[in-house]
């Protein structure tokens, strides 16, 4: 390494903070913290639905108070519960998982079709043009084929016009 080599990096901090700018200026960083605070709020406000609107509506069409407290094979010890099989906060976690990935389908289903239908919008503002037909381009197997077709009618031409001396020439 260089002294030249050694002093540039000697200086890390201020070509760290050069880099730094110039990603916060391209305005990337403003887009992904957008997006990061939407995608929290919306995180909550899915889960509060989840969670307190379909999940009490579910745990009183089963008969529950709490979904959490669904225990399989509870161990007992001392006339307390301890252990068991918690299928309530699973089944929780996937009735929540579910919700969210339908909202989150939706959502994306909404800005599809409004991208799309711009789109389709714009294209349907340009002029119609015809089709161009291109007939497609035969592969080497095809023209080695065809020319075996061809060498083939001729050999069986000269055998029914019985002319040796053509085929020799054929083949030459």
């Amino acid at each position: 390494m260089t002294s030249k080599e050694l002093e540039e990096k000697k200086h890390y901090i201020k070509k760290s903070y050069i880099d730094a700018k110039k990603i916060v200026s391209r305005g990337n960083m403003f887009m992904l913290a957008i997006g990061l605070l939407l995608g929290a709020s919306f995180g909550a406000l899915v889960s509060s639905l989840a969670n307190d609107v379909i999940m009490s509506a579910i745990t009183k069409a089963v008969g529950m108070k709490n979904l959490d407290a669904w225990v399989v094979w509870p161990g007992i010890h001392a006339t307390k519960e301890t252990g068991g099989i918690f299928i309530g906060k699973f089944l929780g976690a996937l009735i929540q998982f579910i919700i969210v990935s339908t909202f989150i389908f939706i959502g994306l289903m909404i800005v599809f079709t409004i991208k799309n239908s711009i789109l389709y919008a714009k294209a349907k503002k340009n002029p119609i043009e015809e089709e161009i037909k291109e007939e497609p381009i035969p592969t080497t197997e095809e023209l080695i084929l065809n020319e075996l077709k061809k060498l083939n009618e001729n050999l069986l031409e000269t055998k029914n016009s019985g002319n040796k001396k053509d085929l020799k020439n054929d083949l030459k």
